[in-house]
């Protein structure tokens, strides 16, 4: 089967699940986390409320989902089921599962580096690579 009819088998994703992966991805300006707590006074919604969502015992109204967009500097679509809000939350999940390996604490770092190091770099990432991703430390 190819990946796009696999992905179609998939049921879609809570709102709550989706909601969770941009309070976790998602950062202030300063680098900061946002709290549950933070972005239930921001919206306008009690903690409960929120939690509510997160946990999936409540949907929101359309008017809480757009403004939860708005607040995450997301599409709307994003919460929606579409063809299109498949590719963004799929384009959210890679984000999350990157960030959870410090893949995105890697590029950040590479981006500062020559052409030249990075080439250095992505070689040794490679050579690691092919040795079976085998868990080589020293000492």
């Amino acid at each position: 089967m190819s990946e796009p009819e696999d992905q179609q088998l998939q049921p879609p994703e809570s709102f709550g699940r989706l909601l969770e992966r941009l309070i976790y991805l998602k950062k202030h300006d300063d680098g900061r986390p946002y709290t549950v707590s933070e972005v239930a006074d921001e919206i306008g919604i009690s903690k409960s409320q929120l939690y509510n969502l997160l946990k999936g015992a409540n949907e929101p109204k359309l008017r809480l989902a757009q403004e939860l967009a708005t607040y995450f500097g997301v599409e709307l679509e994003y919460f929606g089921t579409s063809e299109r809000a498949r590719e963004i939350q799929e384009q959210y999940a890679l984000l999350e599962r990157l960030s959870q390996q410090g893949v995105r604490d890697i590029a950040y770092r590479a981006s500062a580096l020559s052409p030249e190091v990075l080439s250095s770099v992505l070689d040794f990432i490679e050579f690691q690579a092919s040795r079976g991703g085998e868990n080589h430390t020293s000492g």
